[in-house]
């Protein structure tokens, strides 16, 4: 089954790549390596939402949507904070020395993750509502790049951090300390991205196309009960055509890319039985060439998607049928896996051999 592209849209500088996507409000924005951010409208194609070309002084290396009208965006001059309605700035964050290449954002908290500066990466987190100061800091428990982040949709004292160290640590905000708050280690491989598939597991995707889903600790210490965890391997082993795998997106899709024969392909995903539906695979034909493509996003309960690339354009996509869309129901408690064993274990690991720098992998 094959997607039609509708429309096409160019970043504001020749030569730019497009690095991340997001929607907000009845369009979307972009943002690209020469420190610029545009977005366009999806009702009127050809009318402009926001256009800033110098958001930053050197390549976005992440943004986050926050809600239909703020948007957060990193790089080596710290983190900003945009009303997309205005093109204003609203906020500056950072620790004044770091390169910032990750983002997570949920209700007023702002997560950023840095460069390998030193010995050290570091995690920090802000509150919107008074942003003067820095609310959390992480400095010792990465040890390399730190690549992905991720708030827990439900259980909102849990902030995920993911690095080319190897290691996925999950941290509870409520502590009052470093130590204290590594809730749980997981050591896989240099971290592409991460994120929570359900309320209680953990997908795990790897700068070499491998992937892990594990189980998240719980709090409950009073049994000792071995984690699950399914490593599915090197996935350009099992999906045909598959050169490198753009994101695992928790939402209900997979997408992978090849661009010796110019074409995306996007898999339907069910996160809470962890598995792709291969046989309603949809192929996005030329795609964006011979050129990477670096993020997927797909409207829920529509048949629009957007994919964005190092080709330096934006495409919208028409889906011959929408995806079915998941996302996690509330919950007020941790989950009941309890794994102390694990969490014990995998502490007394990362203290022992984190100091030793790993081989670093930038993406793609």
């Amino acid at each position: 089954m094959a997607a039609t592209c509708k429309y096409t849209w160019t970043a504001n500088k020749a030569d730019d790549w497009v690095l991340k996507l997001g929607f907000i409000g009845e369009g979307f924005a972009a943002s690209t390596s020469s420190g610029g951010l545009f977005g366009y409208s999806l009702q009127n194609v050809s009318t402009p939402i926001m256009r800033i070309d110098s958001a930053h002084e050197s390549s976005i290396n992440d943004m986050k949507v926050i809600n239909d009208s703020l948007i957060a965006t990193c790089s080596t001059d710290g983190i900003k904070i945009w009303d997309a309605r205005t093109s204003n700035c609203e906020a500056s964050l950072g620790n004044g020395k770091s390169n910032f290449l990750s983002l997570a954002s949920l209700g007023d908290s702002v997560a950023g993750g840095t460069e390998l500066l030193g010995a050290d990466a570091e995690v920090h987190v802000w509150d919107l509502r008074n942003t003067s100061q820095i609310v959390k800091s992480f400095i010792d428990s990465h040890h390399d790049d730190v690549t992905a982040l991720e708030f827990h949709p439900t259980l909102s004292n849990y902030l995920m951090s993911g690095s080319t160290d190897g290691y996925v640590n999950v941290y509870d905000l409520s502590k009052p300390d470093e130590d204290d708050a590594l809730h749980q280690v997981i050591n896989y491989g240099s971290v592409h991205s991460c994120h929570f598939v359900s309320e209680s597991r953990i997908s795990i995707l790897t700068h070499i196309e491998t992937l892990l889903f594990h189980d998240l600790n719980d709090t409950n210490y009073e049994e000792l009960v071995e984690p699950k965890q399914d490593d599915r391997g090197d996935l350009r082993q099992q999906w045909p055509n598959n050169e490198y795998v753009v994101d695992i997106n928790p939402c209900g899709f997979a997408a992978y890319g090849a661009n010796s024969t110019k074409n995306l392909f996007i898999v339907p995903f069910n996160p809470k039985k962890e598995k792709f539906k291969n046989s309603k695979t949809i192929n996005l034909p030329g795609a964006h060439g011979e050129e990477v493509v670096r993020d997927v996003v797909i409207k829920p309960n529509t048949t629009q998607c957007l994919t964005c690339g190092e080709d330096g354009k934006v495409k919208l996509w028409e889906l011959h049928e929408s995806l079915k869309h998941y996302s996690i129901g509330t919950a007020s408690s941790p989950p009941s896996i309890p794994t102390v064993k694990e969490k014990s274990d995998a502490k007394k690991h990362h203290k022992k051999t984190h100091k030793s720098k790993s081989q670093r992998f930038k993406p793609y």
